[in-house]
């Protein structure tokens, strides 16, 4: 076979697996796009979701910061009822001694 029928024959079967793939690549070309939107759609609401986690995380420190100032101060208060319980048993010791 004679080499420029032999290109030719190439040519021709690449045009036509061109032809046959183009709209195909096309068609993925456009799914892949189609993809990227939905990925970008996600990432930006799993953003969003996370930056209400943050915010919730800044609220509950402040909420727990509060309820820790309150326990203290109840412990305190504890320990200031125990110290007063203490007192009132010495004194009533101290006046059954009399």
């Amino acid at each position: 076979m004679h080499p420029y029928i032999m290109a030719t024959r190439v040519k021709e079967a690449v045009g036509s697996v061109e032809r046959i793939l183009l709209p195909r690549l096309n068609g993925i070309d456009g799914e892949l796009k189609s993809i990227n939107a939905r990925i970008d759609s996600v990432n930006t609401r799993i953003d969003s979701v996370n930056s209400r986690i943050d915010e919730m995380d800044k609220r509950n420190a402040v909420q727990f910061d509060g309820i820790r100032t309150e326990i203290r101060g109840l412990s305190e208060k504890v320990d200031l009822v125990r110290d007063v319980e203490r007192l009132k048993v010495e004194v009533a010791e101290l006046k059954r001694r009399r």
